[in-house]
């Protein structure tokens, strides 16, 4: 897999908590659809400013694509309150979190 991928913000509705997700851009729509039925979450487009993230990240849902047919989808991380609680990246430094 070597297309452009797309990151998503979903947030709880008081915004007190929020998931980064990553995936290949020709199955983005149908990752923010999914999240957009939940009428408990928003799903918008983010980006990440750390071109790093999506090197990493395009690895990642590389490996991923090649274990399974489903379009492959990948938590990034995710934070509450302003403060990250998981960051699945290990050779890349958390970012400050991203306003959301």
């Amino acid at each position: 897999m070597n297309e452009s991928i797309r990151f998503a913000c979903i947030t709880s509705p008081d915004q007190r908590h929020a998931c980064f997700f990553a995936a290949p851009a020709a199955n983005f729509g149908r990752l923010l659809d999914a999240w957009n039925r939940d009428e408990e979450l928003t799903a918008v487009p983010f980006e990440f400013a750390d071109p790093q993230i999506a090197s990493e990240v395009q690895a990642w849902l590389s490996d991923a694509a090649t274990k399974d047919d489903r379009p492959p989808l990948v938590l990034v991380g995710s934070a509450e309150s302003g403060q990250w609680v998981n960051w699945n990246l290990a050779d890349v430094p958390r970012p400050p979190v991203p306003s959301y």
